[in-house]
């Protein structure tokens, strides 16, 4: 049961000291208990809600303190979007997508989660290869909250002295906490949240784990807390436990695939047969690769001055080149069919000009 003369006390510190998320989360928790008890103040507790969160969403349009930075090198540790404008409309498989969704369905119910008793998400650990889409995915859900995006920036907050580490983290930290509701990005975690029974690390590094254990568990259920990671072999076992949600990002599947290179090109280029071949050519990719070779792709068709679906279909038949034999020789023989020379298809399919002869026919030299 609730202590509401610790809450009281503990109420009047965050007011004096301006800590409005702290003094929401704790009215939050302490609402919903008290409504039990006098069902009479119900009504009125909620109004009580509904005007603080009114009041954070007021101050989100303030001019934002300024971004906390290193002392020695006046870097800035933290990079701010807000308004946040996304790049490309994301693409995610299923179980992505839904994780993703609910997070934002939470928070735009989140009064009737806090009447119940339940909090909404408060942080996600995001996990995937590079290029699958994590970074996108924590601009994306600030981009659908109206938040500020903020992402730390790694190469400012470390430095060669540990506790200089930890200091930086602790500002970044209280900076997120203090300001308006914002979505906090803790890019590659493990290089920050490694295993602490690592032997080559020292004391400093350990601690520097638990401050960012003890911050999670703490962090404001007004804000969001996210983590990516590309190694998650490295992460402390304790960071799993602490993060409300996991999310795995796959590298993308056949039919995500498909839609994003419908997304990346013109519809005039495309055929059916060619997205086949292209997604074939690209499985395994992630997004990121995906997105560099349909842009060079791009680029040669102008710099060479030949169409784009020419240097689309280099990009399905450099694919052959690791493909099974008889994948290449059907390779082979459509490229006869179209014209290209014996030199052009053994260039393309690793197919001899002597088998081409012998089971394709005899062609162009």
């Amino acid at each position: 049961m609730a202590d509401i003369d610790s809450d009281f006390v503990h109420l009047a510190r965050f007011a004096l000291e301006g800590k409005r998320e702290d003094a929401a989360a704790l009215l939050r928790r302490a609402v919903p208990a008290l409504s039990r008890r006098r069902p009479d103040l119900a009504p009125a507790a909620k109004e009580l809600l509904a005007g603080f969160s009114r009041a954070l969403g007021r101050g989100m349009t303030a001019q934002p303190l300024p971004l906390p930075v290193d002392n020695d090198s006046r870097l800035e540790l933290l990079r701010r979007e807000y308004p946040v404008v996304l790049p490309a409309t994301p693409l995610w498989t299923g179980a992505v997508a839904l994780q993703l969704n609910a997070i934002v369905e939470e928070r735009r119910r989140h009064e009737t989660l806090i009447a119940a008793g339940v909090e909404p998400t408060r942080s996600a650990l995001l996990v995937g290869p590079p290029g699958v889409g994590k970074t996108l995915a924590a601009r994306w859900l600030a981009h659908e909250l109206a938040r500020p995006f903020l992402i730390l920036d790694l190469a400012a907050v470390m430095s060669s002295f540990l506790g200089k580490t930890g200091n930086n983290i602790r500002t970044v930290l209280e900076y997120a906490r203090s300001g308006p509701p914002s979505v906090l990005l803790f890019d590659e975690f493990d290089a920050i949240a490694k295993r602490r029974d690592d032997s080559s690390d020292v004391g400093e590094l350990k601690r520097l784990v638990n401050v960012l254990l003890q911050a999670v568990d703490d962090w404001p259920v007004e804000g969001i807390l996210l983590a990516a990671t590309n190694h998650p072999e490295l992460l402390d076992p304790a960071v799993w436990r602490r993060f409300d949600r996991i999310v795995e990002f796959p590298s993308p599947d056949a039919t995500t695939i498909d839609k994003f290179i419908k997304a990346q090109l013109p519809p005039e280029e495309l055929t059916v047969d060619l997205v086949t071949q292209l997604r074939n050519a690209f499985a395994g990719w992630s997004f990121a690769d995906i997105e560099r070779e349909l842009k060079r792709a791009r680029r040669n068709s102008l710099t060479r001055d030949v169409s784009l679906r020419s240097e689309l279909e280099e990009i399905v038949l450099q694919g052959l080149q690791e493909a099974p034999y008889w994948e290449r020789l059907q390779a082979a023989r459509d490229l006869a069919r179209r014209g290209r020379s014996q030199r052009d298809v053994q260039r393309l399919t690793g197919v001899a000009r002597d088998t081409q002869r012998k089971y394709i026919g005899r062609g162009r030299r």
